[in-house]
């Protein structure tokens, strides 16, 4: 079967009614269209990833040297932790929602998403949410937080992002559920799959998150002898920010790099059932994530005791990798089957996809007790890999949909350097990481080992790759901004071939 892109959308997804400042507050305040809500979404994001950047950059600049102090020694642990939210839940989660809500109509040939009030209250959730967690954070709140207050924000500030993105992936499940032409799930664009998969994997995963909260805050507003207070609020939701629950979260990515594959060599995905099956896979995620514990392989003295360790290990630490594996192997397969040139969509999706699962790869070593790397910077590298990663499928994303949503094609040299100069990026604010880990680095911590040697060099490293990322996202926004002002270009991938 093959299909054809529908006919470009306006940005705005609608007719304007109105060209003055005060109508076009107003036409966005009340959004209620896929491109507005996308768009605002990865804005958003956009905004917590520099904040992810700068404080990165400040963070290894901090633990370049142990005897030198940047901030407050107070406030240590406060950064680590809004880097750790503006990660997750300021980036990789809005992120890819909003790229799948800008994109997955287009690819369903549907107007509009189902549900856009839904939808909309999603995004203003999530902004109200994030920003409540950001002044939580100024004013000494958070985990580990000195401020009851505050602290007591800092939930109220999570708890409405949570809702807000459980909100955005109703939406988004339900439209691709229900507005696929009568398509099976089994022929809709991968692209829409693999949004489907992470949609309902957060739907099922975040509101158990949302209960934890509520018991944490009437904990901590009472007696706190249940849960432990604010120093304890990590232990019990920090499965919700680090892997494999990420995988939920960037799921979609996996989806953008078959379609680009398919697109870019104008062929059929051979193995179509195998890549569908491989993105599914990325849904075992969803019985790790409500243990709300970590699954740590050991060595017993027995077989027995081995086995017993190993199960749960492999199940929810290595099954996952299956899936970006295979569909990176099989995007490879496609661009064989076809007549492929250089394109800037396929080499960020598939550097993107590469990252992930270098960051899951870490993660399933991190979880190796006879490596001892639980608590350590090693850690903190693999949320950066998966998270980082997801950013540069995003870049693939738009330049593989913008020219069916906007009308207005990206040129595929600017993206292919930015892809290669973002994976530069992510390796070097990683990789320093992986390594200072085995070094017995600790994680959330700026002081308490030895910063000589290699480790020194691999933290200024870490504030070099931020710095870099950074540089990313703003020639980034730029390229697409002079896009929509430039005259049109040919849309490459205007024809889908049959993913």
């Amino acid at each position: 079967m093959v299909m054809t892109a529908t006919q470009a959308q306006s940005a705005t997804g609608s007719v304007a009614v109105s060209t003055s400042p005060l109508g076009a507050v107003a036409r966005w305040v009340t959004l209620a269209d896929h491109v507005r809500i996308g768009m605002s979404l990865a804005l958003g994001a956009a905004l917590w990833l520099a904040i992810a950047a700068v404080v990165g950059v400040v963070l290894g600049v901090e633990r370049f040297d142990v005897g030198a102090s940047v901030v407050n020694a107070d406030a240590h642990i406060q950064l680590f932790s809004v880097h750790q939210f503006a990660l997750v839940f300021g980036v990789a989660a809005p992120l890819m929602l909003g790229i799948a809500l800008w994109s997955v109509p287009s690819q369903l040939h549907a107007s509009n998403i189902s549900l856009p009030r839904l939808a909309a209250f999603g995004w203003w959730a999530w902004l109200a949410g994030s920003i409540t967690v950001l002044v939580s954070y100024l004013g000494n709140g958070g985990p580990g937080g000195g401020s009851e207050r505050y602290v007591e924000t800092y939930l109220l500030g999570l708890g409405l992002v949570m809702l807000g993105l459980v909100a955005l992936a109703i939406s988004l499940a339900t439209t691709v559920l229900t507005r696929r032409n009568g398509l099976p799930l089994s022929a809709i664009s991968l692209g829409a799959f693999s949004a489907v998969v992470g949609a309902l994997g957060m739907v099922l995963t975040l509101p158990v998150a949302i209960g934890t909260i509520v018991y944490l805050w009437v904990d901590y507003t009472n007696a706190r002898v249940a849960f432990g207070g604010a120093g304890l609020i990590d232990s019990w939701l920090g499965w919700t920010m680090r892997e494999p629950q990420t995988l939920l979260y960037v799921a979609p990515a996996l989806g953008v790099l078959g379609d680009a594959a398919v697109r870019t060599a104008k062929s059929r995905q051979p193995l179509r059932g195998v890549m569908l099956t491989a993105m599914g896979i990325a849904a075992t995620v969803i019985l790790s994530s409500v243990t709300q514990q970590a699954h740590v392989f050991t060595v017993g003295t027995s077989p027995s005791e081995t086995l017993a360790s190993f199960v749960p290990y492999a199940l929810f630490n290595v099954v996952p990798l299956l899936a970006p594996v295979v569909v990176i192997l099989l995007s490879l397969l496609a661009l064989k089957a076809g007549t492929p040139s250089l394109s800037g969509a396929f080499v960020a999706a598939f550097l993107g996809v590469g990252m992930i699962f270098t960051g899951l790869v870490g993660s399933a070593a991190m979880h190796l007790d006879v490596l001892d790397l639980v608590g350590t910077v090693f850690g903190e590298a693999a949320l950066v890999y998966v998270v980082y990663g997801a950013v540069l499928a995003s870049i693939g994303a738009v330049a593989l949909h913008a020219g069916a949503v906007t009308g207005k094609a990206l040129p595929d040299l600017p993206v292919t350097l930015l892809a290669l100069l973002g994976v530069a990026a992510t390796v070097l604010a990683s990789l320093p990481h992986y390594i200072a880990g085995l070094l017995d680095q600790p994680r959330a911590a700026a002081v308490g080992y030895d910063d000589s040697g290699i480790v020194g060099i691999a933290n200024i490293a870490t504030s070099l790759g931020h710095a870099l990322m950074l540089l990313v996202l703003i020639a980034f926004i730029g390229l697409f901004v002079s896009s929509r002002r430039s005259a049109a270009i040919a849309d490459r991938y205007r024809v889908e071939a049959s993913a």
